[in-house]
C-alpha cells in the first residue's frame, strides 16, 4: 500500500493531519520526507505566466516528455 499523507512535526514526532487508513497500531513503515517548503515556492509562481508563456512552456514540456515516453 502506497499513500501520500500530510503530517505535522511536533515534539520530535511526525503526527498525521488525518487518520491513516490501512495501518495497524504499532505497525512499522518506511517513509520519505519532502519538506512542505518546496510546495510553497511553487505556489508563489503559480499564475505568474501569461497565456503565451504558458503555451510555450507546455510545448517544451510535451517535447521533452515525448523524447523519453518510450523509455517508461
Amino acid at each position: 500500500m502506497v499513500q501520500t499523507i500530510e503530517v505535522i512535526y511536533e515534539d520530535n514526532v511526525l503526527k498525521p493531519v488525518n487518520p491513516i487508513k490501512g495501518l495497524a497500531e504499532h505497525e512499522k513503515i518506511s517513509i520519505i520526507i519532502y519538506p512542505g517548503k518546496s510546495k510553497d515556492k511553487l505556489r508563489k509562481i503559480a499564475g505568474t505566466l501569461d497565456k503565451e508563456e504558458a503555451d510555450r512552456m507546455q510545448k517544451l514540456i510535451d517535447e521533452e516528455f515525448g523524447k523519453i515516453e518510450g523509455e517508461w
